[in-house]
């Protein structure tokens, strides 16, 4: 079978392994992808390489790092030059470690002043928290004096704290929580804010139902329901999250369950960079071989790592495809499935990340987001997101932006458009 070569400027022998896996010969001249495919000011930004540094000396070193005993590291290599896949900026800063993000529980039996210590020593290091607060009997107050703590730290941090504060539906607390921004200066808040709603709260608002809560008191589901809907209406927040579990824990960004004290190791495939503009073509053949590349060298760095896409919007306005189209959703499906098909190999997990920092680095939209695109609906949104959730073992972060004024009616209708689906988790952010 002839493989097309990634496209450099000196000659390259492609050959297959046993495993058909990608290779690449050793390049025999000094190459420059970084002003074509890569940017390299976000990684300065992020204190991971120094402005001198040559890029594609940096993943190459990389490369060399997660394959010593094996020229796949060079297939890797080029992969990286040449915008195709990417690792968080985390992972770039520790290989022995590479968390972009941990799932935490705090134990009640300790004091705030405790929880900002625990905390401190991933945040300083630009791993975001995902923090479920649902066993704390005052979770608000909790919240609170964390938020206060770390947006007080963020100037000495490498990086502004990204993280996700979580409470169950049916926590004491749970209308204060909902509250909690309903006034709120964003620039005072370093943690976003998520319900975590369990398979029978809906039934119950329908059926006007009392929904019991943790402490054995009552109140009306349909209220709480209308806070919710009332509050990301009038701020964006709270976010939803459907899930049964009393301890559900995710990423700082919502885009997978963890187990606790697990983190969230990442890496990205570029779909934009396989499209071939000459033969306006999209080259399956070669995602496929990438994404075996990429998923044998997380598998190395961290054995329970997820892969991740992003430049899908970038990939439609190349094929002249509107976003939400049955031609858009088709290619997004056929890419979603072979990128699933090589990371079950490597026992390598799925979701959809924010991945900005990520997509700046390779000149292209982040996640399966609708960027500027002002035909895009949220119905159309909701489709994409449906579709994209059946390849993935954990879920999507991602925020339905409404363009337009809409009413409480309609964020109804997408909060139930995303349970019907089996959509994980919907922020939806308000028309400004």
């Amino acid at each position: 079978m002839q493989i097309r070569p990634i496209a450099i400027r000196s000659k390259q022998n492609v050959l297959i392994n046993k495993n058909k896996t990608l290779l690449f010969q050793e390049k025999q001249d000094s190459l420059s992808y970084e002003t074509i495919f890569v940017n390299k000011k976000p990684l300065i930004a992020r204190g991971i390489i120094p402005s001198d540094k040559n890029i594609n000396a940096f993943f190459e070193e990389i490369s060399t790092q997660i394959f010593p005993d094996s020229n796949i590291h060079h297939s890797l290599s080029n992969l990286l030059k040449m915008g195709y896949v990417a690792f968080s900026t985390s992972t770039y800063n520790n290989l022995a470690d590479p968390k972009s993000a941990i799932g935490i529980k705090l134990d009640k039996r300790k004091s705030a002043v405790q929880h900002c210590a625990l905390l401190e020593e991933y945040i300083k290091n630009g791993v975001g928290v995902g923090i479920n607060f649902s066993e704390l009997n005052n979770p608000i107050y909790e919240i609170k004096k964390i938020n206060e703590y770390f947006k007080y730290r963020e100037p000495s941090l490498k990086r502004p704290p990204a993280g996700i504060a979580l409470l169950n539906v049916t926590h004491p607390k749970i209308i204060d929580f909902i509250s909690l921004k309903d006034s709120a200066n964003y620039n005072d808040w370093c943690f976003d804010l998520s319900v975590v709603i369990d398979d029978d709260f809906l039934t119950k608002v329908d059926n006007e139902q009392d929904l019991i809560l943790d402490d054995g008191t009552k109140i009306d589901a349909k209220k709480v329901y209308f806070k919710l809907l009332e509050s990301m209406k009038k701020s964006g927040e709270p976010g939803v999250i459907f899930s049964s579990k009393k301890d559900f824990i995710c990423d700082s960004c919502a885009a997978s369950e963890l187990n606790e004290n697990e983190g969230l190791s990442l890496v990205q495939i570029n779909l934009a960079r396989f499209y071939n503009k000459e033969s306006k073509s999209f080259d399956y053949a070669f995602l496929s071989q990438s994404a075996n590349v990429l998923s044998m060298a997380l598998k190395r760095i961290a054995p329970n790592g997820f892969i991740s896409i992003l430049g899908y919007q970038d990939l439609l306005n190349q094929m002249g495809l509107e976003y939400g189209s049955n031609e858009a959703i088709e290619v997004l499906e056929k890419s979603l499935a072979i990128i699933k098909a090589q990371a079950q190999k490597e026992n390598i997990r799925m979701c959809i990340s924010p991945s900005g920092t990520t997509s700046r680095v390779l000149k292209t939209t982040p996640s399966i987001e609708p960027v500027d695109n002002p035909n895009a609906t949220y119905w159309d949104e909701i489709d994409t997101m449906a579709t994209a959730q059946k390849y993935l073992d954990g879920g999507i972060s991602k925020t339905i932006n409404l363009k337009t004024r809409h009413t409480i009616q309609d964020i109804d209708l997408i909060i139930r458009a995303c349970a019907k689906h089996g959509i994980k988790g919907v922020s939806i952010f308000p028309a400004q």
